[in-house]
């Protein structure tokens, strides 16, 4: 007892020595590429090893002067402790406490590169599953006759994979995708992500959760939660419905571990009327938007490594959409609204979102590439008395750097006009054309100027949305 004390205190005290971590950050440093820092590391066979104050970091790139930290967490690692009797040391759980990772575009898009892409071509992955289509019980035990009577050598070793558990638990962790283009500053963000993940082993469940979403400088909150369930290959998220605004959104998804990593989700809300026509958006946004009836297709699947690979499509439609300043009953109707966008090649593309009425109507398209860059136009399309309303509205938020007398362009169609807004730069740094004479103003300036103007607005009788310009339009 005495001896096997002193082991582990001798042991323990050598981890700590900076040969040691030295070796190990030199390791981790050649086999990924980045920069590994570990503040201190220990062990004891009951709770295995502790890795404390890990810090992963990046090069500078995109013209960024600064280093930007991909990982910062906490983490406990135990081991199947027969494994190191074999001289191989397989994994049984590795908890990340308190994690703060951070993704950049930029290394998202080195993901789509020809040496990449010809490797997982090479690979060959086996399709991911898709959700089992029922069968007759005839077909079942044929095909369960054929796997008992051959079994394969790949069943075989499937076995042997499924062998050994393995668990990833994730301890209140956020993940974000920032751009070194812009500042680093985030684009996307996870919020207090958590969960029990198993991905090797027998079959079991887990449970993942979130807390809510932030895009830009915006938090749509969420409380998502859902149960997850290992079956060797695949780490499954089954069908699922959680209602969200009025909506009922259902959900599946699945990963596969075996070889080269693929993934495929879905999401749908079935088209039906809502019950309240608002749609709560996050604090700060300073709009509300309505719908009385809305329906929502997604899909995306692909390699997890491979971002070229990824596929998705994505189709919302809407009637009776409603657009209107917080905290204010003069709205801006819409009879129907739609958008169409895909994924292809590691590119986001918008190819085509309206609101449409008889008096007016925005019509765009953009696109939003890997490494954070976007662009895309928006087409205002109004009659004349929308199209003075606009007028002063884009004088009054100081968009136009004075007067003007019109904002729009007329059209060669009698009594309409139009205006095309220009969006390019970052996520984090867009800039749209909003000038008298198409000068270029940063998008969250433009956005403050215009909340600031409807605010001082509502304070004085006439109201730049008055009801007489709202007025409600038939379905098309």
């Amino acid at each position: 007892m005495v001896f096997f004390a002193g082991s582990l205190l001798i042991s323990n005290l050598a981890l700590q020595m900076g040969a040691v971590k030295g070796k190990l950050e030199k390791r981790l440093r050649n086999r990924s590429g980045v920069s590994w820092e570990i503040g201190s590391l220990s062990w004891t066979p009951w709770t295995g090893v502790q890795v404390r104050k890990v810090v992963v970091e990046g090069t500078a790139a995109g013209g960024s002067s600064s280093v930007h930290s991909l990982c910062r967490a906490e983490l406990d690692i135990k081991l199947h402790w027969g494994s190191l009797l074999r001289g191989a040391l397989d994994l049984r759980e590795v908890r990340v406490r308190s994690g703060q990772i951070a993704i950049p575009m930029e290394l998202l898009f080195l993901l789509g590169d020809e040496e990449n892409q010809s490797k997982a071509m090479d690979s060959k992955p086996s399709p991911v599953p898709v959700p089992p289509v029922e069968r007759q019980e005839s077909e079942r035990k044929t095909a369960n006759k054929k796997q008992k009577a051959r079994p394969s050598l790949e069943h075989k070793k499937a076995s042997l994979a499924a062998a050994s558990s393995f668990r990833v638990i994730i301890d209140q962790c956020d993940i974000e995708v920032y751009s070194n283009e812009a500042d680093g500053n985030p684009a996307l963000k996870l919020r207090n992500l958590s969960g029990e993940l198993p991905l090797g082993g027998k079959d079991s469940s887990g449970l993942i959760r979130c807390e809510g979403l932030s895009v830009g400088s915006h938090f749509f909150k969420m409380d998502w939660a859902s149960s997850v369930e290992w079956q060797h290959p695949s780490l499954k998220l089954p069908p699922a419905e959680v209602v969200w605004n009025g909506f009922t959104i259902r959900s599946e998804g699945v990963l596969q571990m075996l070889g080269t990593p693929r993934f495929a989700v879905r999401i749908d809300i079935p088209a039906g009327d809502r019950p309240s026509n608002e749609i709560a958006l996050p604090s700060g946004v300073g709009v509300k938007l309505g719908a009385k009836r809305l329906s929502l297709r997604g899909a995306l699947s692909g390699s997890l490594t491979l971002l070229s690979s990824w596929r998705g499509d994505l189709a919302v439609d809407a009637r009776g959409i409603s657009l209107g300043r917080d905290g204010t009953n003069q709205d801006v109707l819409f009879s129907e609204g739609r958008m169409m966008a895909v994924v292809r090649g590691g590119r986001f593309n918008v190819l085509d979102a309206r609101l449409q009425s008889e008096r007016l109507s925005l019509l765009g398209n953009g696109v939003l590439l890997p490494n954070g860059q976007l662009g895309g136009v928006m087409r205002i399309v109004a009659d004349q008395d929308y199209a003075s309303t606009l007028t002063r509205f884009a004088i009054g938020a100081l968009w136009t750097g004075g007067w003007t007398r019109s904002w729009l362009m007329p059209m060669e169609t009698p009594d309409r006009y139009y205006r095309d807004i220009v969006l390019e730069g970052t996520v984090n740094q867009a800039k749209v054309n909003v000038g008298r004479k198409g000068e270029r103003m940063d998008l969250e300036q433009a956005w403050s100027r215009m909340l600031a103007f409807l605010r001082k607005e509502a304070l004085e009788p006439e109201n730049i949305m008055t009801a007489r310009s709202a007025e409600p339009v038939s379905s098309q």
